[in-house]
């Protein structure tokens, strides 16, 4: 008679030891890596999501039982070092999808999900018409995301394809952050507006941003440049606190950069690597951008981007170390609901101040 292998180990106990720290899934799992296939390259290529997402390796077992409901197990390597391990199965099994949520959420707390796109586990009438085969919109599908030192959990029940549930528990690779004085100029050298002759003379538009009390805490104000930065950003946000202009720059200032009209993924691109080639790796130790991210940016998708933010010797702030000061960071994203591809500077006033030659 054939068995299927089961993992002891409880869903229970598996959570509570990555959320104390432990990231060797599969000692935690006591399973040893030999019991999976080996899937070769050419079988890697047929699947164009991993290709996208970096996927250099994919090992399989699929006659596993683990926590009670996953009959499916796949673990999948990546280009930037990152290991992803999925437990996956179809089930319309309402009380068992609800006590797998119930249980990660009791440990690790409440999730992250954006409900522009997804909902969340904790909506119990969508997990139950999800099980029923019926759904409002394809937001109804669940996503719930918990974040941890270096392991990111993901709790997944599709639309597509339907009765789809898995978890995904991603092992990221530690990035060594290089904190040496960046000496390849500043995104200063870059900029070709006047931006203090633009903020005295032109006419704007302004909004106003008021802090509990009723004071205006800051205001935003809005411009067209006729010079575009970049070759690709015709517009301008300047933010300031308060409700008085400071046309030097010598109070918190932060600039905002966006376009008025799509931008090419070539251009995004260019704007990135100038970036990259200036400043380094970034806060979080990433630098060339990855395959996965070129297609988020192609498809116009939500992008957390790169960010850099400097101390007052122009390397990455430390936020650990009390004797480390902030001067300005630069931020590049992409926002899907908003702004679009967006190029941001806090703290502008520090940088000209401590950075750029009178």
């Amino acid at each position: 008679m054939f068995f299927k292998k089961k993992i002891k180990t409880s869903l229970s106990d598996f959570i509570s030891a990555l959320n104390s720290g432990r990231n060797n899934i599969l000692n935690i799992l006591a399973i040893k890596e030999n019991i999976f296939r080996t899937e070769s390259y050419e079988q890697i290529l047929e699947n164009p999501s991993d290709i996208a997402a970096g996927v250099v390796g994919v090992k399989t077992k699929f006659d596993i039982k683990a926590f009670e409901i996953f009959d499916n197990m796949l673990i999948k390597e990546h280009d930037n070092g990152d290991v992803k391990y999925i437990f996956y199965t179809s089930t319309r099994n309402f009380d068992k999808i609800n006590e797998i949520a119930d249980t990660i959420h009791s440990i690790l707390g409440e999730s992250l999900y954006n409900p522009e796109i997804h909902s969340s586990f904790t909506e119990k009438d969508k997990v139950l018409n999800l099980t029923r085969g019926t759904y409002q919109s394809l937001t109804d599908e669940l996503v719930d995301v918990w974040v941890l030192e270096d392991i990111t959990v993901l709790l997944q029940y599709r639309i597509d394809p339907m009765f789809e549930f898995s978890l995904f528990v991603t092992k990221h690779l530690p990035k060594e952050i290089n904190r040496e004085p960046r000496k390849n100029w500043t995104i200063a050298k870059h900029l070709k507006n006047d931006f203090s002759s633009i903020f005295s003379t032109q006419e704007d538009s302004k909004i106003e941003v008021q802090s509990e009390d009723g004071t205006i805490a800051s205001v935003k104000y809005f411009y067209q440049l006729e010079s575009k930065e970049f070759g690709i950003f015709d517009e301008l946000e300047v933010q300031q606190g308060g409700n008085e202009k400071d046309f030097s720059f010598q109070k918190p200032t932060h600039l905002t950069f966006t376009s008025s009209t799509d931008i090419t993924l070539v251009n995004m691109v260019e704007v990135v690597e100038k970036l990259i080639k200036m400043y380094g790796p970034d806060n979080g130790g990433t630098e060339e951008l990855e395959v996965h991210e070129l297609d988020i940016l192609e498809d116009r998708r939500y992008w957390t981007g790169r960010s850099w933010g400097f101390n007052e010797v122009h390397g990455i702030y430390d936020v650990e170390n009390p004797n480390d000061k902030m001067s300005y960071s630069v931020w590049v994203s992409y926002d899907d609901l908003g702004t679009g591809f967006t190029l941001t500077i806090l703290s502008y006033d520090s940088l000209i101040e401590y950075f750029v030659a009178e």
